[in-house]
């Protein structure tokens, strides 16, 4: 079977168990990794002995996951430190859905927020439940064959390829995208994650891409018609929601621009923002896991609209959401604000009045697409 996997999906595929040792001693060796990571989680030592930091960030993650001999051990060494990141940059996690997880392999579609921790929550939950960890969907925009390109594949991400050129290449990579998360689910038995729609939903409009269900759907429409393919794959929506959004101004600003700087440029770039994603506050975070779609479907948009009803109305509004939507003239009462109104405005003070209004309506926007949902 790893043979199998090696030869048509070695290029886009998690590491296997037999590759976890030789992994991790090559990341013990690792000086840039060690530099790059001390100076985010030791920054008070950089002005005292520079070389302090590293080294000392190289001898805990020795003996943290120096013994680590498979993707499971690694996992298992790394959950502690979720727990802490959790604990020091939000106000509580919580989790909804425990009947919806199931011991059946399933294809959970999430809307999409955060470059990492998005899947990393659904991972956290289900590691919580004692249930094993999901295969994750991320763009080769973040693998640079360096450190975080290891990192990532030891915590089962599997690759999407983007801005493939022509329509041969494309076809022929989706093809086998698609192959992998049929083999992943039906032969692994390994669940997988994968975003709702290409990159995150900036302006926090959370809606199915049909185009991402097609690639799925790609690999089994020969032989399987599309329901039928629907209950193999245990279809389930995913939804996450941030009390706060550490990227908010960012993505407000936007990225004018970024076509023209270079591919290791924007990849320095996406790695900054994952960091800060992770290092930064996000109040609350809750995670809904939705109700497997049983309903018989007429055609790939029609899926996708019952993929986003779910998504859409157990995403979990925060005090920030409706500050927002009122801000805005969206709504007129001033409810569920719990007295952060100033505290949240606050975020945004130095931004001008376009900017403003593009951060306060990507709050806004779950708000408003539920009351949408709620009228039709």
């Amino acid at each position: 079977m790893n043979n199998i996997i090696k030869s048509n999906f070695g290029s886009i595929s998690p590491y296997l168990d037999e590759e976890v040792a030789d992994v991790i001693e090559s990341l013990i060796e690792d000086k840039v990794f060690h530099q790059v990571i001390s100076h985010q989680i030791y920054p008070s030592l950089l002005n005292l002995i520079p070389s302090f930091s590293s080294i000392l960030f190289k001898r805990n993650f020795k003996k943290s996951f120096g013994r680590s001999k498979s993707i499971k051990d690694f996992q298992d060494n790394l959950a502690p430190y979720v727990g802490q990141m959790i604990e020091k940059t939000t106000d509580g996690f919580t989790y909804s859905g425990v009947k919806n997880l199931s011991t059946k392999p399933t294809l959970y579609i999430s809307n999409h927020r955060d470059i990492a921790l998005d899947s990393l929550f659904l991972n956290f939950a289900r590691y919580l439940e004692g249930m094993p960890t999901v295969r994750i969907a991320i763009g080769d925009n973040l693998l640079d064959s360096s450190f975080f390109e290891k990192i990532m594949r030891l915590n089962k991400s599997f690759v999407v390829h983007r801005n493939i050129k022509g329509a041969k290449e494309t076809l022929k990579k989706l093809s086998n995208l698609s192959r992998y998360i049929d083999h992943s689910l039906n032969k692994d038995k390994e669940s997988i994650w994968i975003a709702q729609l290409e990159g995150r939903a900036n302006d926090g409009n959370d809606f199915t891409d049909p185009a991402v269900l097609k690639m799925l759907y790609l690999a089994a429409r020969k032989n399987t018609d599309i329901n039928s393919w629907i209950k193999q794959v245990n279809l389930t929506p995913v939804s996450i929601s941030y009390e706060y959004d550490p990227l908010d101004i960012t993505k407000a600003i936007g990225w004018e621009g970024w076509e023209d700087l270079s591919y290791e440029e924007n990849n320095k770039r996406d790695l900054s923002e994952l960091v800060k994603g992770i290092k930064e506050s996000k109040g609350r975070v809750h995670l809904h896991i939705g109700k497997n779609i049983t309903e018989s479907v007429e055609d790939i948009e029609n899926l996708a609209e019952l993929i986003d009803r779910e998504i859409i109305t157990n995403y979990k509004l925060w005090p920030s959401n409706y500050i927002s939507a009122h801000a805005l003239g969206l709504i007129d009462t001033k409810i569920n604000f719990e007295g952060k109104e100033n505290l949240f405005l606050n975020r945004f003070k130095d931004l001008d009045q376009t900017t403003l209004e593009k951060a306060l309506e990507m709050y806004a926007a779950p708000l408003e697409n539920l009351k949408k949902r709620l009228d039709t």
